[in-house]
């Protein structure tokens, strides 16, 4: 009998020891939690140092917990520590936040970013990027979830959020499975006596992992067909125009996008200019040098006479990620008053445009 109280003693010290502590958090099942199986489809001509793709969400996990009768009239607050265990390749803006890119050992080229939030109790913090390498530099969740209350003992979850965005990170990048990796350790915190004292378990971590044959990079390397299009404007009279602003000899063509590749996020385009920039947001540029008439430039506007803004992207519209379609953009080109005097003679210039794939 002494044998087996002694064990029922030790059966539950692990929750005992946490009675200094407030909170007491636990799990069931492996520290694991798994990201989904992932194709990692990589756009042509990607830079390194670019995002790729959408964030990418693991299923939320983490610990049950429940106050300590012993701090039932306690102001607790709770919250998660995070860090990575790679070292950190270069920092990044995403979404109008600076991230770290750690340098994920597993595949050549490749990095990753997270970012994370904890919910529980009824409470929620704030999506935050998670930029720690090591223990040292572990990150927290804020704010702190609470104060909990300590209802009568009852279990509730306190779940992480995480999410990852790969990166490339060099050239070296090529397509295949990644070997099996762990972006993030997570570790259950709290604080206590009215937030004066703060205990981080160390005992309880949980793991963001990818198993093996779950993560396939796939570099693309097809690209939309873009095949250049000459437009004949009208001839306008130059007692047509009527002041700088003016527009005139608008003449309707397509953009024409062949052959686009499938899998992509999606894709944009820009316009820019071979000549000098007149108006950026009007979307004129200066005649080239062989031109003979005087006081116009060249102008873009959308097939419903909306300015094109130069050098800012546009959206493909109707771009369809599950197969190889061409699509076709109508648009408007014309002449655009630059002076208060306009002279005759032959007029000459051009755009480009540029694909950017998602």
């Amino acid at each position: 009998m002494m044998l087996l109280l002694v064990m029922s003693g030790l059966a539950i010290s692990h929750h005992a020891n946490a009675l200094g502590y407030a909170m007491d958090c636990d799990y069931s099942g492996t520290y694991y939690i798994y990201g989904p199986t992932t194709t990692l489809r990589v756009p042509p001509n990607t830079a390194v140092g670019s995002p790729i793709g959408s964030w990418i969400s693991f299923p939320a996990g983490g610990w049950v917990c429940h106050i300590l009768s012993t701090s039932m009239s306690d102001s607790i607050k709770a919250g998660v520590g995070l860090y990575a265990p790679y070292s950190i390749d270069r920092t990044i803006n995403i979404d109008g936040n600076s991230h770290s890119v750690f340098s994920y050992t597993g595949k050549a080229g490749l990095g990753y970013a997270l970012r994370f939030r904890v919910t529980g109790a009824g409470f929620s913090s704030d999506w935050k990027p998670m930029n720690g390498f090591s223990a040292a530099n572990m990150v927290y969740s804020s704010p702190l979830l609470g104060p909990i209350p300590y209802n009568n003992g009852a279990n509730f979850n306190l779940n992480v959020e995480l999410q990852i965005k790969f990166v490339k990170i060099a050239t070296t990048l090529t397509s295949g499975w990644a070997l099996a990796f762990d972006p993030a350790y997570a570790y259950d915190y709290r604080t206590y006596n009215n937030g004066t004292s703060n205990y981080l378990e160390t005992t309880r971590y949980r793991l963001f992992d990818f198993a093996p044959n779950s993560l396939n990079i796939q570099l693309m390397t097809q690209t939309c067909t873009t095949p250049n299009v000459i437009v004949n404007l009208p001839d306008v009279a130059t007692n047509k125009f009527t002041g700088i602003g003016d527009i005139k000899g608008l003449k309707l063509f397509n953009l024409n996008f062949n052959n686009c590749p499938s899998g992509l996020a999606g894709i944009n385009y820009t316009f820019g200019a071979t000549t000098n920039v007149l108006n950026v947001a009007n979307g004129v540029v200066a005649l080239d040098s062989g031109s003979t008439a005087r006081g116009v430039g060249l102008v873009l506007r959308s097939q419903t006479n909306t300015p094109i803004v130069l050098n800012t992207e546009y959206p493909l519209s109707g771009y369809n990620s599950a197969s190889t379609q061409s699509y076709t953009v109508p648009m408007n080109a014309g002449l655009y008053q630059t002076a208060s005097t306009v002279q005759s003679g032959s007029v000459k210039g051009a755009f480009t445009f540029t694909l950017i794939y998602k």
